[in-house]
């Protein structure tokens, strides 16, 4: 009987498993099972951007990671998001001086955690 009870058990946990899986591979790591829409910033032209500041975001994993957090930087005014995934880095561009505490709030706001490089 307790055979029983333990296959059934670890059958329980397979199910949830692959299900859980397959839930993920379709919307991505970190997904709330949303699909994001992408915010774009007011002005795309890069040259008008004259300021650069780069930061690393160890907890990026995943395109909607990246997308939450161009989102969150993007939809500020005059703030220009590009996100490396594969480098865990975004770059921002910015019309005036950065304000770095700004930009590191966005950023945490979003869920994630940053570093300027």
């Amino acid at each position: 009987m307790a055979t029983v009870i333990i296959g059934v058990i670890i059958a329980i946990f397979f199910i949830y498993g692959i299900r859980h899986m397959l839930t993920s591979s379709k919307e991505g790591c970190c997904s709330t099972g949303d699909h994001l829409q992408k915010i774009k910033p007011e002005d795309t032209n890069k040259k008008h951007y004259p300021y650069s500041t780069s930061f690393t975001v160890q907890d990026m994993h995943c395109a909607n990671c990246a997308t939450k957090i161009s989102n969150a930087l993007n939809s500020q005014k005059d703030t220009m998001a590009s996100i490396n995934l594969t480098e865990k880095e975004v770059t921002v561009l910015t019309k005036q001086e950065p304000n770095i505490n700004t930009i590191t709030s966005a950023i945490h706001h979003a869920g994630y955690s940053c570093q300027i490089k």
